[in-house]
This record gives C-alpha cells, structure tokens and sequence, in this order.
C-alpha cells in the first residue's frame, strides 16, 4: 500500500528558528507516553538547565529513534564514525 505524502507548511517565531544547543538528554516513559528532556550542561557547575521538554506518543517515539538511526548511518557513512567519547554522561537529577 503506497503512503501519501502530505506537504505541510511549518510556521515558528524568530526565537525557535535559532534552535537550542544540546549537551545532554534524558528520555523516560510511562506506558502511554515518552518525555524526551533537552539540557545545556553548565560550565564548571554540576548543574544542567533544561532547555526544551518534548512529550510524544510510543508510536512517534519509534518511529523518531528509526530517524535518528538513519540519519546516524547516512552521516557515518559520509563523514566517518562518530566517537561517542569515553566518559560515561553525568548522572543527574533535577533540582528546584
């Protein structure tokens, strides 16, 4: 059965063009939903600050995983592996 493509015009202000760097993500889930956090780990601080909170259903959250894996490969393929680095990341916990 052949999907059809639906072209959807995506509209953002000024702010969310720029985009938010990552250093860090956290992902959890409860059996109706998966909440992805986004963190900038702050220099010389064993504090991190949120960024962006980005809840999505089990179904989208698959199929997000499948488009960063390809992704992945397609630049790995281009550019070389990525080094995931040696460290483990910083275990943290959110704090008020």
């Amino acid at each position: 059965m052949e999907e059809k493509r639906i072209d959807i015009q995506v509209q953002a202000d000024e702010a969310t063009l720029q985009g938010k760097y990552s250093t860090m993500a956290q992902v959890v889930h409860t059996p109706e939903e998966f909440w992805i956090d986004f963190f900038a780990l702050l220099p010389n601080t064993q504090m991190a600050r949120l960024l962006a909170r980005i809840i999505v259903s089990p179904q989208h959250a698959k199929r997000l995983g499948n488009a960063i894996l390809e992704n992945v490969s397609k630049y790995e393929s281009k550019y070389g592996t990525i080094d995931e680095g040696k460290s483990s990341p910083p275990q943290f916990g959110f704090q008020q």
